[in-house]
């Protein structure tokens, strides 16, 4: 039996849907204020177990009788309101399934970090063996998930099997708060002026979700694999969103002056408010500058055939438009 956490968020789900596809039975962890609305058709497919990484007893509960674990379950935030949950879930909850692991018959863990995770710096080509450094670029949602990934090389030095896969900015139909279906409705709705000539890597979800599974059906131990599928700008980014979903793109390049101005303007408005916030100095400072990444680990072990961007874009904006 597998068990994804984070079933209740966009990897996770996809995760769980590729696993039932392919026949597998399927325990999924969530928390008790969770939804799973976005996984009702195949909810008679899942095992649903109540629960959280950060409740010992719980994720105890969870393991009973399952083999593999895809662990998928974070928190992402660029937001200082958020640091706190952030640090508590991505490490100690990372451990703790870790320590449950190796108490457990477990065979194998995947866990998902991120390139995040990774470091690097702009105009470098960033692979595995990228050695980790505390920069001007870091944020401190890398951070979590890079102590997240010590506490998975704790627990393979202790004997357990995992593999540590980091995805890119994952791309997907999903759930209607995530980023990349604002970003999509904002260019369709023409609210997005700026661009931004920075470079990150971009993967579907799709292709992370068969990744993760495909991993956690092989002997392969100790490694960890970056999963990009194309590195672009994000003005290419938003170009080709556009000419899909057939509107003006965002036409007015976003300056580092224009970035603190919009930053202080939505800090004041979250403020006074009390929404989310929507453009961070973490967020932005990524945004500006040119990150790639190498793909070459995984296609070479897996012999992996990417869906392009353009594919991707393609089938959001389809799905947006209908």
């Amino acid at each position: 039996m597998f068990l994804v956490t984070g079933a209740s968020g966009f990897l996770g789900a996809v995760v769980a849907r590729h696993l039932v596809a392919k026949g597998e039975r399927v325990r999924i962890l969530i928390r008790p204020t969770s939804t799973i609305a976005h996984l009702q058709d195949i909810q008679h497919r899942l095992e649903i177990v109540e629960g959280d990484i950060l409740d010992v007893t719980s994720l105890e509960n969870a393991f009973i009788g399952v083999k593999k674990i895809i662990h998928c379950a974070a928190v992402v935030s660029y937001d200082s309101t958020n640091y706190d949950i952030m640090y508590k879930t991505n490490i100690e909850g990372t451990a703790n399934v870790v320590n449950i692991a190796l108490a457990s018959e477990i065979e194998k863990i995947v866990h998902v970090s991120s390139i995040a995770a990774i470091g690097g710096k702009p105009d470098e080509l960033i692979t595995e063996e990228t050695k980790w450094e505390k920069n001007k670029w870091t944020t401190h949602y890398g951070i979590t998930k890079m102590l997240a990934e010590r506490e998975i090389f704790r627990g393979i030095a202790e004997g357990l099997n995992a593999v540590i896969v980091n995805p890119g900015i994952i791309l997907g139909w999903g759930k209607d708060d995530k980023a990349t279906l604002r970003i999509f409705k904002r260019i369709q709705h023409q609210k997005m002026p700026f661009y931004t000539n920075g470079t990150n890597g971009f993967v579907a979800v799709e292709d992370v979700a068969a990744i993760c599974i495909q991993l956690a059906e092989m002997q392969i131990t100790a490694e960890r694999f970056i999963l990009v599928a194309e590195n672009t700008s994000f003005k290419n980014y938003f170009y080709k969103i556009a000419a899909q979903l057939q509107v003006p793109p965002p036409k007015r390049m976003l300056t580092s002056f224009l970035a603190a101005f919009f930053i202080l303007l939505d800090w004041m408005v979250s403020f006074f408010t009390r929404r989310k916030r929507n453009i961070t100095k973490e967020n932005v400072k990524i945004s500006l500058e040119k990150f790639e990444y190498s793909n070459a680990k995984i296609k070479q072990t897996l012999g992996y055939t990417f869906i392009s961007l353009e594919e991707t874009i393609e089938k959001i904006a389809m799905q947006l438009k209908q």
